[in-house]
């Protein structure tokens, strides 16, 4: 339930403007394509997350019972100068939690009351970043743009907020690392809210539809593999196409 409240206090404020119509109908400026994509195994949040929700994280699996998690919860306490030795109560292990919770870093997923979702701007810098690793050095269009700039400037996601599905996170993924300090080596912890196999869809728009029907496809293709959200390096956010429809 602490978990659970934590993870409400995390709410998306900025508002959501209503479709403002102009006096120009852009359809014959741009073609449409409905994109439906579905994740092959976890997506993780890569916003900063409040530790409260760490807190309640840990706080239940170290009472459940998981070793790892209390041994890498002691060790960190130890370097902090805290004492474990006498840490046995449910209370000794809460305010630990708590203060083990201040010192790790934490991320999920935007949201609002509509639920979790990702940003248009997460799809946006998909295409470009894949678009570079394909194309780079060729020139496109009459302008000779590099193909990174070509698209920046001609594709556009029309939803500002790509829902997953979801009103909470599906599970808090334990991300451990190491690093070299004043101390020595030590571990460090990181939290990661994820989403397990949702589907999305969206819209993308394409000024007069300049990019290439083989372009669209080798871009989605490099993006499937390279994944979006966090820990992509990992293998995390990979997604198959499951549609790809103009409007």
């Amino acid at each position: 339930m602490a978990l659970d409240m934590a993870r409400e206090t995390f709410i998306d404020l900025e508002p959501v403007l209503d479709e403002v119509h102009g006096i120009w109908d852009d359809a014959d400026v741009f073609t449409k394509y409905r994109v439906a994509l579905t994740f092959m195994g976890k997506i993780m949040g890569g916003v900063p997350q409040k530790p409260e929700a760490i807190e309640g994280w840990i706080r239940q699996r170290v009472i459940g019972g998981d070793e790892e998690v209390r041994q890498l919860m002691r060790q960190t306490l130890e370097d902090l100068e805290i004492d474990t030795s006498e840490m046995v109560t449910i209370e000794d292990y809460q305010a630990a939690a708590k203060r083990f919770a201040a010192e790790q870093h934490g991320n999920t997923f935007r949201r609002d009351a509509n639920g979790l979702f990702l940003a248009d701007y997460q799809i946006k810098a998909g295409l470009k970043e894949n678009c570079n690793i394909l194309y780079a050095g060729d020139r496109w269009g009459k302008t000779k743009k590099g193909p990174r700039s070509f698209l920046a400037e001609r594709v556009f996601v029309d939803e500002p907020r790509i829902y997953l599905g979801r009103t909470q996170s599906d599970g808090m993924h334990l991300q451990v690392g190491h690093v070299t300090g004043p101390k020595g080596p030590r571990s460090t912890l990181t939290y990661y809210d994820y989403c397990e196999q949702p589907s999305v869809t969206f819209t993308v728009s394409s000024l007069r539809d300049e990019l290439e029907a083989k372009h669209w496809k080798e871009i989605f293709l490099a993006m499937q593999r390279n994944g979006i959200g966090a820990l992509r390096s990992m293998g995390y956010g990979q997604f198959r196409v499951t549609g790809f429809d103009k409007m």
